[in-house]
């Protein structure tokens, strides 16, 4: 169990670095030392993203999906990367996947969570730290809701383009 924390704080080290090829290393070793797990594969998707290996990338986050067919960051990182190679039918097929798993909402801290930050402020560590904390913790889900906008309106776009080409609606 140590093990795997260091390995994964390697990880983390390396991403922060953008040393994308070692991170794809100890991921590697992760992946090899526990049950297979869509997290693990899809960070190893995003590595590959990051480093510019598009294909790799694909191969990666539908090998998540074949531990998890609903891995909704699999299906939206899938999504995304068809998008960029402007394949619309595939896009549409994993944004409305991803829309079929979308997420629950994250819980956000406790409201006294923010009140003890704010109290304890006048610590000059703290009250920056207060600031980052605040601005990543206010909204867990941002990103997420956005990208489900971003979705929906992509579905409505699709439809309305290729409708014609294409049959009926996707809903």
């Amino acid at each position: 169990m140590m093990f795997e924390f260091k390995l994964h704080m390697k990880v983390a080290r390396c991403i922060a670095r953008k040393d994308y090829a070692r991170a794809l290393e100890y991921l590697d070793q992760i992946r090899a030392s526990e049950e297979p797990n869509p997290y693990t594969v899809y960070m190893m998707a995003k590595c590959h993203e990051w480093s510019g290996d598009t294909e790799s990338a694909m191969s990666a986050a539908k090998e998540a999906l074949s531990i998890d067919n609903g891995h909704f960051e699999s299906l939206k990182l899938l999504a995304n990367l068809y998008l960029a190679k402007k394949d619309y039918k595939k896009t549409t097929e994993y944004v409305q996947a991803a829309l079929n798993n979308y997420p629950e909402p994250v819980p956000g801290p406790p409201r006294f969570f923010f009140w003890l930050l704010r109290v304890l402020s006048f610590i000059p560590a703290i009250g920056k730290l207060g600031e980052a904390v605040r601005d990543d913790l206010e909204d867990p889900d941002k990103d997420t809701k956005s990208w489900f906008k971003w979705a929906k309106k992509y579905i409505e776009w699709y439809e309305d383009e290729y409708r014609e080409k294409t049959g009926p609606t996707l809903h």
